[in-house]
């Protein structure tokens, strides 16, 4: 793998967009886009692992940083925010699919990065076959369950049981509607993916999140 680059990224507001982009090498022409969650960056365990697996696949990975923890944003209300994160995350897509002629692209969006995923997710499927994976999702965000729901393409759902953002209900909801959408719940963990106080519980939850991500990736790459 080669050293992170940065691209020049720019939103049609002129906002510039904070990013990393990690070219696999040998490429399997696919494209992955990377959403952190507002205090959740995209160093910390559930998305370096996935990172990783992406990586491992081939897969060039474009880590993407909106300024969400900025002042601008915190003071925008709920329209203002989303059309921020839609705003930033085609101008992500913009500059990642420059980088080569991919034949498809996997949304990964943590927390608030899922109400990005959300609000770009048909804007990429109109472009190249999309995959979009969803850890620890916002379901209560009406933005998210649309998406989640209307979306035809494979779906991955990562959740922890103990995560007040987690709705059972709604990811059942989901499942049952989408023949192409799977998920993993893990028993216990928060919005982290973490056991609270429970050391060895938290390493096990991210080893099961990750090899249930690793497979659903190996199928829909192959």
């Amino acid at each position: 793998m080669k050293p992170p680059t940065t691209l020049s990224i720019q939103t049609v507001s002129g906002r510039t967009l904070d990013n990393r982009f990690f070219d696999a090498g040998y490429s399997n022409d696919w494209l992955a886009l990377v959403l952190p969650g507002l205090g959740y960056s995209a160093d910390m365990p559930l998305l370096y692992y996935s990172k990783m697996l992406l990586l491992n696949r081939s897969v060039d990975v474009l880590q993407l940083m909106p300024a969400t923890l900025s002042a601008e944003f915190q003071a925008l209300d709920a329209a203002g925010r989303q059309a921020w994160l839609r705003e930033d995350v085609i101008a992500g897509l913009d500059a990642g699919l420059a980088q080569r002629d991919y034949r498809g692209i996997i949304m990964v969006g943590k927390s608030i990065g899922s109400i990005g995923l959300a609000m770009a997710l048909h804007e990429a499927e109109s472009r190249l076959p999309t995959v979009a994976v969803w850890l620890t999702p916002i379901f209560r965000e009406p933005v998210v369950m649309n998406a989640a729901m209307t979306d035809e393409g494979p779906a991955f759902f990562l959740c922890g049981s103990a995560d007040t953002t987690y709705l059972h209900d709604s990811l059942d909801e989901i499942l049952k509607t989408r023949t192409k959408a799977i998920a993993c719940v893990i028993r216990g963990a928060d919005h982290s993916l973490e056991l609270g106080g429970d050391e060895e519980g938290t390493f096990a939850a991210i080893r099961e999140a990750m090899r249930a991500l690793g497979r659903f990736l190996d199928d829909v790459l192959k």
